[in-house]
């Protein structure tokens, strides 16, 4: 966030420095009209404290609390079997990779079958989820990053297996 506002004292500011009570500090730009850029958020409530000095170290402190909300979705890519939207296999079973990304940080991965079946993935960023079981035909696979706000973020694969049941055979004829 960037901060900017006014100081004024009878014998003159020489410094406005700010802190942030969740971590960092620094010195403004400016006295009597100063301003601070940059100043690192972390997620929840941030009070910010800038402080103005004279020459004789007296101290003038104003305080604004900010309030940081992650409205940023996640990222997620599944990149193997395949980087394509579609997949066919002739195995019962699938192990997908991938990786998810956010700009505060992924705390969870899972994985959905639309034939059925659903799990958690190892790791985040970099992710894996093996013996995913696969109905015979289409089955769609969905997996979702999900951030610490609570923000998601999903990717498809489309896996086909074919049906490798033989079909029921009978002679009726002649008896």
């Amino acid at each position: 966030v960037a901060l900017g506002g006014t100081a004024a004292d009878d014998v003159g500011v020489t410094q406005v420095t700010w802190t942030n009570d969740r971590g960092g500090s620094g010195t403004a730009t400016g006295t009597t009209t100063w301003s601070a850029s940059g100043i690192a958020l972390q997620l929840g409530i941030n009070v910010l404290t800038v402080t103005a000095r004279d020459a004789a170290a007296n101290t003038g402190t104003a305080t604004l609390t900010v309030t940081y909300t992650d409205t940023t979705p996640p990222t997620v890519a599944i990149t193997a079997p395949t980087a394509t939207p579609t997949y066919s296999t002739n195995s019962n079973s699938v192990a997908l990779g991938g990786t998810a990304a956010d700009d505060v940080g992924v705390t969870q991965v899972t994985w959905t079958n639309d034939r059925g079946g659903s799990g958690t993935a190892t790791g985040t960023t970099s992710w894996s989820a093996t013996g995913i079981a696969l109905q015979p035909g289409a089955n769609v696979l969905t997996v979702t990053a999900r951030d610490a706000a609570g923000n998601t973020a999903t990717a498809t694969l489309t896996v086909t297996f074919p049906d490798t049941t033989p079909p029921p055979i009978a002679i009726t004829s002649p008896t």
